[in-house]
């Protein structure tokens, strides 16, 4: 409990606290035990008890209801959302991602062989730092190793996004999976087809904002993972080298970079889009992710058109949304496979270097003064000032009397 941030560990106290009148003892479980065990700071809690979903909303003035059937409540407590979920036993999962009939009332033990990975089935009292490892997890994470729960055929069926889940923790915690953890996701990566492109999308994502996107892409492939996960995607073909190019990005990629080096084509495939941009729309990923990685890729191709270009052009160019993802995109691939990725490093840091009035410089001359010279109204004004602006840009006009001397020899020409 020490480990974990001042926050979190007053949450967790809280609740655990106010369940213990019950009679019944609160524990936290799943990702913040095993990140603990690891050496991690942790981001967020989930807990875990005999309490049900009722009982828990009774306890605590606020809570949200996420899934009550399954029993599970948000718990708004001490400054923290707590994702609360009631010891439980289930039944099949005849839609592979839920399962059919729950059964609350469960014990640690019984709680614990439900769960998918061992690592993720650790045990943590808040109030006396008891831990309770029923599966042995914490030996599986001192043998750097990410076994199922029981059979690993059988956890996968469960949940069709599970082998999924198991690339994100190999890459994202240096865990090694073991043979037949290996061999049942291989066996039911199909499952992944009809897995939502939603629960897709949020794995992804997850994998991308912790180190080791290139390793979790590697067993991805060595699974075949992707191609059942995001239908399409085999079209792309290379995904070695472009899990070759992630493990030479950024760490953490972060969500743009990691979709633009996943899904796009490699560099000399940037005049083909089509199927990276029917990917990233299955996807259904936020307008702004979409905005940006589109326009990377289309940034990307042109910048490796002109790896020099003007300053008014590369000035534009880093005002465009894409540019940080472009450049990032550019650089891991040239250090995969050059050339130089020294253009790209330079343009990042240039881009870094500059201010607001650098990119966007206050106007020198507008469309009144374009009125006033007697110029009618007209496309002309926009080719004008673009072209004013490009002065500006490159540096050869600071002043608004050069601006207006220039503005009034193009008027006349």
């Amino acid at each position: 409990m020490q480990a974990l941030s001042v926050d979190l560990a007053r949450a967790a106290r809280t609740l655990g606290e106010l369940i213990a009148t019950t009679g019944e003892r609160a524990w936290i479980v799943g990702g913040a035990p095993r990140d603990l065990a690891l050496g991690l700071a942790p981001r967020e809690i989930d807990m875990a008890s005999r309490v049900e979903p009722d009982r828990i909303q009774a306890l605590f003035e606020r809570t949200t209801p996420l899934g009550r059937a399954f029993g599970t409540v948000i718990v708004h407590v001490a400054g923290a959302d707590v994702e609360h979920t009631t010891f439980r036993t289930e039944s099949a999962y005849t839609d592979a991602r839920r399962p059919d009939v729950v059964h609350f009332g469960a014990s640690v033990e019984e709680d614990a062989r439900r769960r998918d990975f061992t690592c993720n089935a650790i045990f943590l009292d808040p109030l006396t730092d008891e831990v309770r490892d029923p599966e042995h997890g914490l030996d599986d994470l001192d043998a750097r190793v990410l076994r199922c729960v029981g059979d690993p055929r059988e956890r996968f069926r469960e949940d069709a996004l599970r082998p999924l889940r198991m690339a994100r923790f190999a890459g994202g915690l240096g865990l090694e999976p073991t043979s037949a953890t290996i061999e049942a996701a291989r066996a039911e990566a199909p499952g992944l087809a009809a897995v939502s492109r939603e629960r897709v999308l949020r794995e992804l994502i997850g994998m991308f904002r912790r180190a080791g996107a290139a390793v979790a892409v590697r067993w991805m492939a060595q699974c075949e993972l992707l191609e059942h996960a995001l239908p399409g995607s085999r079209l792309l073909g290379d995904e070695e080298r472009r899990s070759a190019a992630l493990a030479h990005a950024v760490e953490p990629t972060g969500t743009e970079l990691g979709l633009a080096l996943l899904l796009g084509p490699s560099p000399e495939n940037l005049d083909r889009l089509d199927v990276p941009l029917e990917l990233l729309t299955g996807l259904k990923v936020s307008r702004h992710t979409h905005t940006v990685v589109l326009d990377a890729w289309r940034l990307a191709r042109e910048l490796r058109s002109d790896p020099t270009p003007a300053r008014s052009t590369r000035v534009r160019a880093m005002r465009r949304p894409g540019f940080a993802t472009a450049v990032a995109w550019l650089t891991a691939w040239s250090k995969c496979e050059g050339p130089d990725a020294a253009p790209w490093e330079v343009l990042a840091r240039e881009r870094a270097a500059s201010a607001p009035s650098d990119l966007e410089p206050a106007r020198l001359v507008d469309a009144a003064d374009l009125a006033s010279s007697g110029l009618a109204p007209g496309p002309i004004y926009g080719a004008i000032l673009r072209d004013l602006e490009t002065e500006q840009l490159e540096l050869r006009l600071r002043t608004r009397d050069e601006a207006l001397r220039w503005l009034a020899t193009r008027i006349t020409r």
